[in-house]
């Protein structure tokens, strides 16, 4: 995708709410986290979160992830 004119690869998650609170989400965007750096040798990767979503943000935090700006997408804002 491309933020701020600036091309990135983003790191997402969507999981239906009753598979919500059991550790599904960080354990598969860990593994992604991994994946992208170790197998793909990617420099970076990011994340947009819905601002206000803060199940989604704990899940960044955890895989060491960090908010850095907010942005506005297709008119919503997005913690990056």
């Amino acid at each position: 995708m491309e933020i701020d004119s600036v091309r990135a690869v983003e790191l997402g998650y969507d999981f239906r709410s009753d598979y919500w609170n059991q550790g599904y989400a960080t354990e598969a965007a860990s593994a992604v986290r991994d994946h992208a750096f170790h197998e793909l040798r990617l420099g970076q990767l990011i994340r947009l979160i819905r601002t206000g979503n803060i199940a989604s943000k704990r899940v960044a935090e955890r895989i060491a992830m960090r908010f850095s700006t907010e942005v506005i997408r297709n008119g919503k804002r997005y913690w990056k």
